[in-house]
């Protein structure tokens, strides 16, 4: 035992006095006087409290040295020492990526992940605790939780999300948690490289829990399907990771009505890939391919397209103004310029922007039209009006300048207009007319032209009946086919999944698969998609970088125990106060 504030021993002065003044004290001559007045009242005295008239002659010099002594000790800051283990907060990082769900013996990696966290809590009992779960945007699980049934609650609610775990944001969004205190993180994962980690610290130690088992594996690597004159043609590859020869079974059936189109027999050798492919296949909007392997991870066993999926790419006739061609690539498309004929030899392969009207008649996809070459402008004033269209959803044109614009086509609908004359047309195909080159306008100024241009690509780069193709979790704006903006999403066994209030923040389900998206009586396909790093198994070792922390070390601590002595002080007190009022003051 210690004291922690020695500068208080002064005040032993105060219990020296005490003594000294009962040595001094004055002393009294017991005489007998032939009295009877307080008989009475000293028998009623004996009768009720013998045993303190026993302790009167000294209990209050006694109390009050013992009061004192008491206050002393408590000033003094007394402590014990004991060994306990180093306080700090764990923090538990946990891998929801698919590939957590490869499984060995019958258990997932990840359900094995979750027993080592519950029996690490359980050890922990009474420590902060926070759980943090991977993915493009790191979530925290349970922040510093003490409460031990409360965080295997939320460990037993956790779920692999199937998107990528992208651990690098995890640790620097852990390490942000951490802020300057001691801290002993825990990632459970398949592998990570040390060279990932930050170097190790005085108050922070990492512990990798990896998952070292040789797993057998077959995944569908690519899948890709196009549409021809004669059906379908499709082709597979498929990719064995293990060491030893693969065989299976490929189903490829037709994801609306379940029609198999294809079951065929196949053999993947050892560490090495097999392709796949199939013509003539019926005609199909949507496609899923299956392997039936005996394998350890049966994820990546399937695999989705929908056919005329979205375009990514498309090609600028080079009489254009380069801000056009600034404008596509600012919504993330794969962009180039060419001449005429060139842009004749893309068509139907890439989006067409031109002002050549000849090409509102060549192809079958729709194309994207800007300014004529066949008229001259005429000079134009007023206000730009739109009616109600999915192109102006997101993009406001009411504060656009525009100084001319091009003659109307007679045949097609107009959906803007400034003043009295027509800015921009449909086509019945779904061409978007645009009558009015960039240099007669400040449109490029504003922050509605790149809008504008990626909700026309979304409606001449796609089908009618196909959303695009996302990754699970995935958040991405979609073009909205009504005003509302509310899609209702749904399995293809028409199960209801969720709603988004707002296509513009649109978010991919979990699980991969083929997907319905409903606008009121408007119903779109789109497929979830593994992302490429969870195709492939990787396994690694555990092991610790830096000084063991909670539970895993120990520290000699001060347990300050004068906060206990409080309560006696005031009893003893209270003890003085009755001996005081008992004996009297003459006395």
């Amino acid at each position: 035992m210690g004291f922690a504030n020695l500068l208080y021993s002064w005040t032993v002065l105060f219990p020296i006095a005490v003594l000294l003044y009962y040595f001094f004290r004055k002393k009294f001559e017991v005489k007998t006087i032939s009295s009877t007045m307080f008989w009475e009242q000293s028998m009623r005295e004996t009768k009720v409290s013998p045993y303190l008239k026993n302790l009167q002659k000294n209990a209050l010099f006694y109390l009050q040295m013992l009061a004192l002594l008491l206050l002393l000790f408590i000033l003094l800051a007394p402590f014990i020492t004991k060994e306990e283990a180093i306080r700090g907060q764990t923090i538990i990082i946990v891998d929801t990526s698919a590939s957590m769900l490869v499984e060995k013996d019958g258990t997932s990696l990840f359900d094995k992940h979750k027993d080592a966290i519950r029996k690490l809590v359980n050890e922990r009992s009474g420590q902060p605790i926070t759980i943090v779960a991977t993915g493009k945007e790191p979530t925290t699980v349970i922040r510093e939780e003490k409460n031990a049934e409360e965080v295997i609650l939320a460990i037993d609610q956790l779920k692999v999300s199937y998107e990528h775990e992208f651990m690098e944001r995890a640790i620097e969004f852990t390490q942000s948690i951490a802020a300057e205190r001691e801290v002993d993180i825990h990632i459970f994962t398949d592998s990570l490289e040390q060279q990932t980690l930050p170097e190790a610290s005085d108050k922070m130690a990492w512990s990798v829990n990896a998952s070292n088992d040789n797993y057998q594996n077959v995944s569908i690597d690519k899948f890709g399907a196009i549409a021809t004159q004669d059906g379908t043609e499709a082709i597979i590859k498929l990719i064995n990771q293990s060491g030893k020869n693969i065989d299976g079974i490929l189903i490829l059936t037709d994801s609306l009505t379940e029609t198999v189109f294809v079951k065929s027999d196949f053999m993947v050798e050892g560490e090495d890939e097999l392709l796949l492919s199939f013509k003539d296949l019926p005609t199909s909007t949507a496609l899923t391919a299956k392997i039936l392997v005996d394998d350890d991870y049966a994820v990546d066993n399937d695999a989705h397209i929908i056919l005329g999926n979205d375009a990514t790419s498309a090609i600028i006739d080079n009489q254009l103004h380069e801000l056009i061609k600034k404008a596509f690539e600012a919504v993330g498309l794969s962009v180039s310029t060419g001449s005429k004929n060139e842009l004749i030899a893309s068509t139907d392969a890439s989006i067409i922007v031109t002002n050549d009207v000849a090409f509102l008649e060549l192809g079958n996809k729709p194309i994207i039209l800007i300014g004529r070459n066949d008229g001259n402008p005429e000079e134009v004033t007023g206000v730009i009006s739109t009616l109600s269209d999915p192109l102006f959803s997101i993009a406001d044109l009411s504060d656009v300048y525009v100084s001319e614009v091009y003659p109307a086509f007679n045949e097609h609908e107009t959906i803007a207009m400034i003043g009295n004359k027509p800015l921009i047309q449909k086509s019945s195909r779904g061409d978007i007319i645009i009558l009015a080159d960039v240099e007669m306008t400040d449109w490029p100024l504003h922050a509605s032209f790149p809008l504008f241009i990626w909700s026309a690509i979304g409606q001449v780069g796609a089908e009618g009946n196909a959303l695009g193709t996302f990754t699970p979790n995935e958040r991405r704006a979609v073009l909205s086919s009504t005003q509302a903006g509310r899609i209702e999403v749904f399995t293809i066994e028409d199960e209801y999944v969720t709603t988004i209030a707002d296509s513009s923040s649109f978010i991919a389900p979990q699980p991969p698969g083929v997907y319905k998206a409903r606008e009121e009586a408007i119903e779109k396909l789109f497929t979830v998609q593994l992302e490429p790093e969870e195709l492939n198994l990787e396994t690694g070792s555990s092991y610790r970088i830096g000084k063991a922390i909670n539970g895993k070390g120990t520290e000699v601590n001060k347990w300050m125990i004068g906060k206990y002595f409080i309560f006696p002080v005031l009893l003893l007190m209270l003890m003085e106060w009755e001996v005081q009022r008992r004996r009297g003051y003459p006395n």
